[in-house]
């Protein structure tokens, strides 16, 4: 396993499950049946892993930086996106080896950042490096 510095990449705001669009935020998460949240969230491992690929590791604590591009003008609360994106990330990131856990052991450091409009490509931009005092 190669050990890295630093990692950026693009994630979805949502997951296509059955035909649809599943945009994921805390207001849909705190309704969703677990029996769904629990498949919304494995396909969001799979895209995580079709993303980033194998072979790597953070060995040391992490900073992780989110910088949402929203779809239109309406104003959105930031967390609420944010938050569900970064519950599976993490999540992700440990089952499939890429940090050694999601606590405050490992993930030191989280900033959550607006990056204004994108019509054509709403997303989250992360940057996962290693944390630096």
């Amino acid at each position: 396993m190669k050990k890295e510095e630093e990692v950026a990449f693009s994630l979805p705001t949502h997951v296509a499950y059955k035909d649809k669009k599943v945009y994921l935020n805390l207001n849909g998460y705190r309704n969703w049946h677990f029996f769904l949240s629990n498949q919304y969230k494995k396909l969001y491992k799979a895209r995580v892993y079709e993303i980033l690929g194998s072979g790597f590791l953070f060995e040391d604590k992490v900073h992780i930086e989110y910088t949402y591009y929203s779809p239109d003008k309406r104003k959105r609360d930031l967390m609420n996106v944010i938050t569900v994106v970064d519950k599976f990330l993490q999540d992700a990131l440990v089952e499939l080896g890429y940090i050694s856990t999601d606590d405050t052991e490992t993930v030191v450091k989280i900033t959550s950042v607006f990056g204004g409009i994108d019509r054509q490509d709403s997303r989250i931009d992360v940057k996962i490096n290693n944390f630096k005092q």
